[in-house]
């Protein structure tokens, strides 16, 4: 993968640092946001250590990343904005979900990395967009070895909203939702694993690793759906 650019690590950099202005030119519309809060949003378990990055409605297999973190229970913070709106010729400010991560070690994180999925090759074309398809602009943390059992009310849900176009009642999705349905929560005990949703950008995510300067992963961010990054 190539070099970062310095605008891509000054954004990721900035993407959890509260009064960070990220973006260009704060006179142009839908170009800049204020980073505002960092919120805890849950406590996630990874008993294996094996962590899969993916939309929890995907049918395909998971999207497990190549590298592992040690097993265990971490927290999960979402990083708060606000940006430019322009409605009905006036402009407002709204509150979104600027990135989510899931933090590993409290350390500064010096280096930044696109993270692969299992089995991708480093050298290989899809390397410098490394991320996953965002169905639905929806994607979670999970860990592998109980990935069926975590997506099942999302499955749930789809063939009950099916069922509901032939006159059934519509399903509702048994997941607990948090920070006022801007994610969602799924335990699996009998793993004692569990899956926490968060917004992305539609169509595909990517998913960076930040390094602390021993070397180890610190943090997994992946950037909200706020259209700011260098990559739009």
């Amino acid at each position: 993968m190539d070099e970062l650019r310095p605008e891509s690590r000054e954004y990721l950099d900035g993407l959890f640092r509260v009064g960070q202005r990220i973006g260009g030119d704060p006179h142009t519309p839908y170009s800049w946001i204020d980073i505002v809060d960092v919120q805890k949003v849950a406590v996630i378990r990874l008993p294996s250590g094996r962590l899969v990055v993916d939309s929890p409605w995907s049918t395909e297999p998971p999207h497990e990343l190549a590298l592992r973190v040690p097993p265990g229970t971490y927290p999960v913070e979402a990083s708060w904005s606000d940006s430019p709106s322009l409605i009905d010729g006036y402009y407002t400010e709204y509150r979104e979900c600027a990135a989510t991560r899931l933090r590993i070690r409290d350390e500064p994180v010096v280096t930044w990395e696109l993270v692969l999925g299992r089995g991708e090759d480093p050298s290989g074309p899809r390397a410098d967009r490394a991320g996953f398809e965002a169905e639905e602009a929806m994607g979670c943390f999970a860990d592998a070895t109980a990935w069926e059992s975590l997506t099942a009310p999302f499955r749930r849900f789809l063939e009950g909203a099916a069922d509901s176009d032939f006159g059934q009642p519509a399903p509702g999705r048994d997941t607990e939702d948090l920070c006022e349905g801007y994610f969602e929560l799924a335990r699996d005990e009998e793993h004692r694993a569990d899956l926490l949703t968060f917004g992305v950008p539609e169509g595909w995510a990517q998913v960076w690793a930040g390094r602390a300067r021993d070397g180890e992963i610190a943090v997994i961010v992946i950037p909200g759906p706020v259209r700011t990054s260098p990559w739009d």
